[in-house]
């Protein structure tokens, strides 16, 4: 793309960097409907018709800043999936089962970048990065069909709100729960300790290609230790998440706090491997062995991501999809914007000073989740519903 457009890396990174930004803008406003105006079917069946438009209008894409414009409004599109699947979890599986529901759907939610890492890598180098673009519509074109023919509507499932079509839309109306400190303060730590994602996102192609002469189809292949990493913490958390819960649940004594017990272990993974990667990495250590720090790494993330994100969804009854939406826009719109310059962070700070001050930054945020343990059962007292 670099050479075809003649595009600067300033452009490049805003390339992937805005799509990740407005990953969490646009999930503001689907989820806002979804909640608000009683629906999950007919805002998947409306993200995905736009997102298949915007997957054929990028792949005949004539310069980079049209591109990007386009590739903005597709990742809008693509931001309902997961404060929309989130909702659905919430209508229709009980507490004590939703610790699992969330790690198989994030465990799956992954196994889309595994497979892409492994092939999008061999498609750019030998179709070109247009034929991304192309199977992204195809594909989107068939799960919109598996969407229109088999997702029932589940809204009222197990749901305690009601649509009140008396009040205008409100497509902010989803900010309104960051008021509340339990949800505030695990929003950041999320922010905090997944920011490293998006970082790898755009520092494994430009290190990996520099340091050790990796082509686009081996920079992909690498992907695959974060990426299966993320899958097997998802699914693996969700579970640790719910069995922590059932006992109390069963003898009717659950408070959401309990999962966050969950999140320890990934919690303290997260900084020490990110440390030890960032330092091995700028002496050029073996690639085997910074494979398997980063597997470790994103273990951490997604385990705590999964069980945190349980109990965000616990913590506001009946507003699954708009807690995960807010989620969605601090851990990505923030990072988008900090992604566009981390080549020009990494060069000023280096590599191991970079990922020190990140994994500084993860290990402070777990005194967010010690405080929300400790005094989130009385703020949650205070839980009003807003929408």
């Amino acid at each position: 793309m670099r050479n075809e457009f003649n595009a600067s890396n300033l452009a490049i990174n805003t390339f992937g960097s805005s799509s990740t930004f407005f990953l969490g803008i646009g999930a503001i406003f689907f989820a806002a409907y979804s909640d608000e105006l009683a629906t999950r079917k007919k805002v998947y069946i409306t993200s995905f018709i736009i997102f298949i438009l915007t997957s054929v209008v990028c792949a005949i894409a004539t310069n980079i800043w049209l591109l990007i414009i386009l590739r903005s409004i597709q990742a809008c599109c693509n931001s309902a999936m997961l404060p929309l699947s989130a909702g659905v979890i919430s209508d229709i599986y009980n507490p004590h089962e939703r610790g699992s529901a969330f790690g198989i759907f994030y465990f799956f939610y992954w196994f889309g970048p595994f497979l892409a890492t492994m092939f999008g890598g061999f498609i750019a180098q030998y179709l070109g990065w247009r034929w991304i673009f192309w199977i992204l519509a195809i594909f989107g074109g068939a799960l919109l069909s598996l969407i229109l023919f088999f997702l029932p509507e589940t809204f009222n499932a197990n749901n305690s709100l009601k649509s009140n079509q008396s009040l205008r839309f409100n497509p902010i109306a989803p900010l309104k729960l960051f008021k509340y400190p339990n949800i505030a303060l695990v929003i950041i730590y999320i922010f905090i300790s997944t920011s490293l994602i998006h970082i790898q996102h755009i520092s494994i192609p430009t290190n990996f290609s520099a340091r050790y002469n990796f082509t686009t189809s081996q920079i992909g292949l690498f992907f695959i230790a974060p990426d299966f990493g993320y899958m097997l913490g998802s699914l693996l958390g969700g579970k640790y998440s719910d069995f922590l819960s059932q006992k109390l649940l069963i003898s009717g004594d659950y408070y959401p706090e309990v999962r966050i017990k969950g999140a320890w272990f990934g919690s303290l993974l997260i900084p020490i491997t990110c440390f030890i990667y960032g330092w091995l990495l700028e002496i050029n250590f073996n690639v085997y062995i910074l494979g398997i720090v980063l597997f470790l790494c994103s273990f951490g993330m997604l385990s705590t991501f999964s069980t945190l994100s349980t109990y965000l969804v616990d913590s506001c009854p009946g507003l699954g999809a708009s807690v995960m939406a807010l989620a969605s826009l601090i851990r990505f719109a923030i990072p988008g914007i900090i992604s566009i310059f981390e080549t020009s962070i990494e060069e000023r700070l280096s590599v191991r000073w970079m990922f020190t001050l990140i994994s500084a930054l993860c290990f402070l945020g777990i005194l967010l989740l010690i405080v929300v343990y400790i005094n989130g059962k009385k703020w949650r007292s205070n839980f009003i519903s807003t929408i």
